[in-house]
């Protein structure tokens, strides 16, 4: 088990966050037309790319096994959101399309088995996948 830890502070600048991990600060910030600065990207934004982030860490961690001889040439990751919002103003990413270009040196059907292996292995694809409506079109 890991723990982790993201201390997040508002600042009195539009709707600009910065979030501490660690030594490592990031901020997060609305579009100027949601009365933001438009400083960094926004939660929704964040919360896609840690799907993308941690596709490709489970991808690394599968390769970087002592066993394994697998070799990435490619793996991109396009991540799709949609949000509805409810009569009482709130909102929820609804939708998540996950489109993944992977090439290694494995044979088609093995290369098949290390997505499946990759997709089994993200944290936060299994922590959103029963309350969001996930979709993966793999290329």
């Amino acid at each position: 088990m890991a723990k982790y830890n993201v201390h997040t502070t508002l600042r009195n600048i539009g709707s600009q966050t910065i979030n501490t991990a660690g030594v490592h600060q990031f901020i997060a910030d609305e579009p100027t037309i949601f009365r933001g600065t438009d400083a960094g990207p926004n939660p929704v934004q964040y919360l896609l790319g840690s799907v993308g982030a941690c596709l490709g860490a489970s991808a690394a961690s599968i390769v970087h096994r002592p066993s394994s001889n697998i070799k990435i040439k490619k793996f991109d990751v396009e991540v799709d959101g949609e949000t509805e919002r409810f009569p009482d103003k709130s909102s929820r990413v609804s939708k998540i399309h996950v489109t993944l270009d992977c090439e290694t040196n494995l044979p088609p059907e093995e290369n098949q088995k290390f997505i499946e292996e990759t997709l089994h292995l993200c944290t936060v694809h299994n922590t959103l996948k029963d309350a969001v409506d996930f979709s993966f079109e793999i290329k």
